[in-house]
């Protein structure tokens, strides 16, 4: 995953996935997000920059990582298995066919996040950034998400949910991602 909007009009803020950065790991790796389709597991995940340098938790002088010193856009890399052998046929051609196509660049990762929470980003006509805070009154706001069927767009601006709270569940071997 990756700090800021990804194509899904989903929104991890900085300090929110700061918080979250470890929770990937020993979580389940899915087929196309079926939960119930699970081809191998999640065995390590850090923060890294742009440039994929790890963030470390600490300076060398055992300083904590401030979220303000954080570079704005960020990753969480994962590392996973996949399980490469199967014992009913249709599943084994099936995990060699992926195997097969992961160095063709056919096959993307998708993580998948359990939240509690959710405020809205809104990007103007402008272009300026903002953050609205999700409330009885700004509540209808969330027919226009994507994510519940809405076009994305409301009065002119672009709206996205902007995740609280959220934790790291998995994540899905698929071929459209959304980042």
């Amino acid at each position: 995953v990756s700090t800021g909007w990804n194509l899904n009009d989903d929104v991890f803020d900085t300090a929110e996935t700061w918080a979250a950065r470890e929770t990937p790991e020993d979580k389940p790796l899915n087929y196309e997000h079926k939960c119930n389709d699970i081809i191998g597991h999640i065995v390590a995940c850090s923060p890294v920059t742009e440039d994929y340098v790890v963030i470390e938790e600490k300076n060398k002088d055992g300083v904590v990582t401030a979220v303000e010193d954080l570079p704005s856009r960020f990753h969480i890399l994962t590392s996973s298995v996949l399980y490469k052998i199967w014992a009913d046929e249709k599943l084994q051609e099936r995990m060699d066919k992926i195997i097969a196509e992961i160095p063709q660049h056919k096959w993307f990762v998708s993580m998948e996040a359990l939240f509690a929470n959710f405020d809205y980003a809104l990007i103007t006509p402008e272009g300026k950034q903002i953050v609205v805070a999700r409330n009885k009154e700004t509540a209808f706001l969330t027919k226009h998400l994507r994510a519940y069927g809405g076009t994305g767009i409301y009065n002119g601006h672009k709206v996205g949910r902007l995740i609280r709270n959220f934790t790291f569940s998995g994540k899905g071997l698929v071929l459209k991602p959304a980042n």
